[in-house]
């Protein structure tokens, strides 16, 4: 391995070498704020690194044969470290009135950022393995980190089998894959006709491991229960760095497979079941959570339709047209987090450790009247999660719908718009409920740190500002989401 090498993959090692020296310090000096400042000095340092990266979007660094550093894996790592960095702000808020030193969560969240790095870089199935379990496990721990909530063990039980039971499936069709391909790399060095049955079930197998961890309906069922009984800035980390990191190694594969499937003309059923997975995801997702009061369980069937709508992207398989799904992903992801941790953020500031799993949309009655600023959050948030024009959620619809039309997927793109209609219903209804000046919800006053006020205004900066003036910085962004 070389210096260059090294290099490129400074920013997951800064994490990783952050987890040996936060267990260090835990060792010296057991504080809860110093974890905090150290985790996120490691967060920073791994960002400002990540940025600094000599790697285009359309370039590629092969470092061993496990990973493969590039600026579309770059960029997403870049998106973990933003979310891990807001959960672990948000964390401090939910943890503040704990009598014990939680100073092991600020590693549980350290390991899942360097799971979900090691993932979106992943170009071996012994990589995606390696940080896929990470990931995991890590997550199963803090989702049964808070031991005196209502669903504690409930939500960590069920986690953690449907997390192996997940691994079980993807672990069995790599076999297959292997069996047939000979290689566990994702692009084989030779592409040959004759993959039979094996390949297409490994294939089924491998997609049904990650539709579990991506929530994609009929995979879904798991969903809203540990989104509801899990702490709320775990939920977030569920909802963005899992999400972001899965979805990314998914697309990896997935493009890296399109000359074997034109090979033996296995394509077209794969991306039957593709297009079915998404048209479900959309449709169940969001009249799911039509019927929703409790705020956590509307965004868990919310992130399913949300999923669903990115899952068109898979259905490129003209090399010609993966420019543009990068640049699709990309950005819907970017547009995906930020709404996510706007939202988040506000319902961890509105509610206490206590009432966080049973946070009902009708407690934020009149919000808008008392906490003007959080509300403007919320209606933001919510907006870009709806895709209404002017916030960065339509313009990542927009590409979405841009990439359906060229691949023709007409059913797609009815399931994408009736969907969006159906979502319009519950996402107005929180909006109208802020507004809603008769009675005052039970929400809690919050604290107003200056680190809060930073990542809200962030958050509301770039739902509005990409929204609205995108076409304001072409060079800059062209270069950033790969726009030719």
């Amino acid at each position: 391995m070389t210096i260059a090498m090294l290099a490129n993959l400074l920013p997951i090692l800064l994490v990783a070498f952050g987890i040996v020296l936060t267990l260090l310090l835990i060792a010296w000096q057991r504080s809860q704020k110093l974890i905090l400042a150290f985790t996120l000095l490691v967060f920073i340092s791994a960002l400002v690194a990540s940025i600094s990266l000599p790697v285009h979007l359309n370039e590629s660094v092969q470092v061993t044969p496990l990973l493969k550093v590039d600026g579309y894996g770059n960029f997403a790592f870049m998106l973990v470290l933003i979310a891990s960095i807001a959960v672990s702000v948000l964390s401090s808020t939910w943890l503040n009135s704990a009598a014990e030193v939680h100073d092991e969560y600020f590693v549980l969240i350290q390991l899942v950022a360097l799971g979900a790095g090691i993932l979106v870089l992943s170009s071996h199935f012994a990589a995606l393995f390696l940080g896929f379990e990470l990931l995991s496990i890590a997550l199963v721990g803090l989702a049964g980190y808070g031991r005196n909530c209502q669903y504690s063990v409930e939500t960590s039980f069920k986690y953690l089998i449907l997390s192996a039971s997940a691994s079980s499936f993807m672990l069995l069709g790599i076999a297959f894959i292997y069996s047939q391909v000979g290689s566990l790399s994702f692009a084989p060095a030779h592409v040959n006709a004759g993959y039979g049955l094996f390949y297409q079930a490994g294939m089924l197998l491998f997609l049904g491991g990650v539709a579990f961890k991506l929530s994609l309906a009929p995979f879904h069922f798991w969903t809203p229960d540990v989104y509801q009984g899990a702490p709320t800035p775990v939920t977030l980390l569920l909802a963005t760095v899992s999400k972001v990191a899965m979805f990314i190694v998914l697309l990896k594969y997935w493009f890296s497979q399109i000359e074997v499937m034109s090979a033996h003309h296995s394509g077209e059923g794969i991306q039957s079941i593709i297009s079915l997975l998404a048209i479900t995801s959309m449709l169940a997702g969001n009249a799911l959570a039509l019927k929703q009061q409790n705020i956590k369980r509307l965004l868990a069937y919310s992130s399913i339709a949300h999923m669903g709508y990115l899952l068109i992207v898979l259905l490129i398989i003209s090399p010609q047209s993966i420019a543009l799904a990068w640049q699709s992903t990309l950005f819907y992801l970017s547009a995906y987090v930020l709404a996510t941790i706007s939202i988040f953020s506000a319902l961890i500031l509105t509610s206490t450790k206590q009432n966080s799993t049973s946070m009902q949309v009708i407690d934020w009655h009149g919000l808008f009247w008392h906490r003007p600023s959080l509300a403007v959050l919320i209606i933001i948030a919510v907006l870009s999660l709806a895709g209404i024009p002017l916030t960065m959620g339509f313009i990542g619809k927009f590409y979405v719908l841009n990439v359906a039309v060229q691949a023709q997927q007409w059913w797609l793109i009815a399931s994408l718009v009736v969907g969006s209609g159906i979502g319009l219903f519950y996402y107005l209804t929180i909006i109208f409920t802020l507004f809603n000046s008769e009675q005052q919800g039970s929400y809690e006053q919050g604290l107003n740190l200056p680190v809060l006020k930073g990542i809200h205004q962030v958050s509301v900066i770039g739902l509005i500002l990409l929204g609205v003036f995108w076409g304001v910085f072409p060079d800059t962004l062209s270069q950033l989401f790969a726009i030719q």
